[in-house]
């Protein structure tokens, strides 16, 4: 269900409020073969696996800056990490972030900007990176703190964060529209199976850790309750049978392990349970958890999700025609032979390094054109041109890009502004191009989007704290109000910033 014409300039302008510019820039990495989300069954060999990572940054020229001054702000950051495998697409949130600047746009739309920058980025991944019968899921945490990209935004007295219980329903409700996309599971009936065979259908999941059925349904969105109780849209579970081709396997197989992912590390610490010859000649099953329901009960213990604290697990799982969501997940048998295979593939692209301002072009090459059409051979590398953006960048020159970004300040408006010059130049010079992104002018009629909505400015991240008066700090004991926590400056650096990076106003 690829579709190649989808360009996600044109997506925006349709969601955007009318005479809303923004200027967006999607870079993508080329695909690298990537440890397993998975972990193998004993005895069995991970499934191969590729990760392509994708960028989008969204900047604003300020409203009192015209002619030579127009220089841009970054309102906006979200970064996504593909996953594929010859029975599934991956699509992973790994950290977003917004900078506090978007009061600077003139008269400022109640509609939440970010939410739509969000919702309609994933929407483009979602349609862009879709195989024929292979499901996909879209998969984010929902934890609270206070910047993850832009290190000295917080100091920004704009920037307003949701606390954790907000994150987790504005994250539901930035979901919520891809699901509607889609059919809903189907009924008991056959010719409700039929139906949904013949058509997409998705279903939404979410745990948070520590509470009950009850209270999760308190965080879905508003357009639940008038769902079909025989056939809900959204649940309070996790998807195993979707994503797993062998439910019967021990625990640590059953749960994806992404960067800086609070269960990744509950996994992490469990496998030193494991004997000393390891999961593949043994049971591979830990001592002290015995079942996938004990391990979500035992992440609420966890320090990110006790004290106080609430972290939502969500999961889009979408099934393709001909795929119903009761189908259990397929195993892989392509073996390393197709690893080989595709990782030659892959290298052979690494020298396309910019991408086309317009999907339907082709990359540029070393003097020729290449393109990938989607196919379905099972194999476990897919690379949708229609889905790179517009600059194609090597992974070591992808990092690069976003280590320049965290080495920026964003505390004020005029630091900001020389950051976002600063990054903008860096990825043009990295994908060697005088310029790189597209120029978005809203065209949708200005109104409340469905549902309350928070604030211009509210940040649609896997951090943000409640809306706080600009003279008050947030209430000791949120996660939002502790960035250089030992736990928070510790872990792999995916998602939050290091203590080193939160930086503080300097002194004139």
């Amino acid at each position: 269900m690829s579709k190649v014409d989808v360009d996600l300039g044109d997506l925006l302008a349709k969601v955007l409020p009318t005479g809303v510019k923004l200027t967006i820039r999607h870079i993508s990495s080329t695909p690298t073969s990537s440890t397993a989300l998975f972990a193998p069954s004993p005895g069995e060999e991970a499934e191969p696996t590729f990760c392509e990572n994708h960028f989008l940054s969204a900047s604003i020229v300020p409203a009192n800056k015209t002619g030579n001054d127009g220089a841009e702000i970054i309102v906006f950051g979200i970064e996504v990490l593909v996953y594929t495998t010859a029975h599934l697409t991956t699509i992973f949130v790994s950290k977003a972030d917004s900078t506090g600047h978007l009061h600077l746009l003139n008269a400022a739309p109640k509609s939440s900007i970010l939410r739509q920058l969000t919702h309609t980025f994933l929407f483009f991944l979602v349609h862009t990176h879709q195989r024929p019968g292979v499901r996909l899921v879209v998969s984010l945490f929902a934890r609270a703190q206070n910047q993850y990209l832009f290190p000295g935004s917080i100091e920004n007295a704009e920037k307003h964060v949701l606390d954790d219980r907000g994150l987790i329903k504005w994250w539901c409700r930035a979901l919520d529209p891809i699901l509607r996309e889609y059919e809903s599971e189907s009924g008991s009936q056959e010719q409700d199976k039929k139906h949904e065979s013949a058509h997409s259908s998705a279903t939404a999941y979410l745990i948070v850790p520590s509470c009950d059925k009850f209270e999760t349904r308190g965080f879905f969105p508003p357009t639940a309750k008038s769902d079909n109780k025989d056939r809900p849209r959204w649940l309070n579970a996790y998807p195993l049978h979707q994503l797993c081709s062998n439910p019967g396997a021990p625990p640590r197989c059953l749960v994806p392990r992404f960067p800086d992912d609070p269960k990744t590390r509950f996994l992490i610490d469990l496998d030193d349970e494991l004997p000393e010859n390891g999961a593949t000649e043994g049971s591979g099953q830990w001592r002290s958890v015995k079942s996938l329901d004990q391990f979500w009960e035992m992440m609420s213990f966890r320090q990110e999700c006790s004290a106080g604290r609430l972290v939502g697990f969500l999961w889009l799982v979408i099934n393709p025609p001909g795929v119903l969501n009761s189908n259990p997940m397929l195993s892989s048998k392509s073996g390393l032979a197709e690893m080989k295979d595709a990782q030659e593939m892959s290298a052979s692209r690494v020298s396309a390094t910019s991408g086309p301002a317009q999907p339907s072009a082709a990359l540029k090459g070393s003097g020729d054109q290449t393109k990938v059409q989607p196919t379905n051979d099972g194999s476990a590398f897919y690379w949708p041109q229609a889905g790179r953006g517009h600059a194609v960048l090597s992974e070591p020159d992808y990092k690069k890009a976003i280590n320049f970004l965290l080495e920026q300040d964003f505390y004020n408006e005029e630091v900001s502004t020389a950051s976002t010059d600063a990054f903008n130049n860096k990825v043009a010079i990295l994908a060697d191009e005088l310029w790189i992104g597209q120029l978005v002018v809203g065209k949708a009629a200005n109104k409340e989007s469905t549902g309350p909505a928070p604030g211009p400015n509210a940040v649609p991240t896997t951090l943000l704290v409640r809306k706080r008066k600009k003279d008050q700090i947030e209430a000791p004991g949120t996660a939002a109000n502790a960035p250089a926590e030992t736990e928070s400056s510790q872990v792999s650096g995916v998602n939050v910033l290091q203590a080193n990076l939160v930086r503080k106003k300097k002194k004139p």
